[in-house]
């Protein structure tokens, strides 16, 4: 299905033997903002979460997780009992340090979307969600140039102290 470009990292379905890698970059990469040393491995484990590699001559880079769940769908007609839609969720996209400012990033969130809309094959998904931290101004810009707008609202805070941001996109 993930057919690489010459030069462009494959993204493939994470395998057991990679959570300790992905436990690796996300601690490297989000440590400052969370425990992401512990988080990661469970959202690992559970049913509803797809994990992703993306990975270059064998070498992982980074990774995607994401996970899908039921919304309300206000502007849904009634039909029999309740409707509903549902969101993807991107619950971390992180890249190895030595592998930024190549294009990593943005081929695993291009990744995630296509991922997204493939799953509407099976689920009503509306719209692809996910949260940044107010002072991660690279991630901020990718994921606007991805098509992906503010939630307008208070949405907490990290452990680290940022302020937490909403985004998103339809599929």
């Amino acid at each position: 299905m993930n057919r690489a470009l010459p030069g462009a990292p494959r993204i493939r379905p994470a395998e057991p033997s990679d959570v300790a890698f992905i436990r690796g970059v996300a601690v490297a990469v989000f440590s400052h903002i969370g425990d992401y040393g512990t988080i990661i491995p469970e959202w690992f484990e559970h049913d509803g979460v797809s994990t992703f590699v993306a990975e270059e001559q064998g070498a992982p880079l980074g990774f995607t997780m994401l996970g899908f769940y039921r919304i309300d769908a206000p502007d849904a007609a009634p039909k029999s009992g309740s409707d509903s839609a549902y969101a993807a969720d991107l619950l971390a996209i992180a890249v190895t340090p030595d592998a930024h400012s190549r294009g990593v990033g943005r081929r695993l969130l291009d990744h995630a979307i296509a991922s997204a809309r493939a799953a509407q094959k099976k689920l009503p998904v509306r719209e692809l969600r996910l949260s940044v931290a107010d002072t991660n101004a690279r991630a901020r810009r990718m994921f606007a140039a991805a098509g992906f707008v503010d939630v307008v609202g208070e949405h907490g805070w990290y452990d680290g102290g940022q302020r937490a941001l909403h985004m998103t996109r339809p599929i």
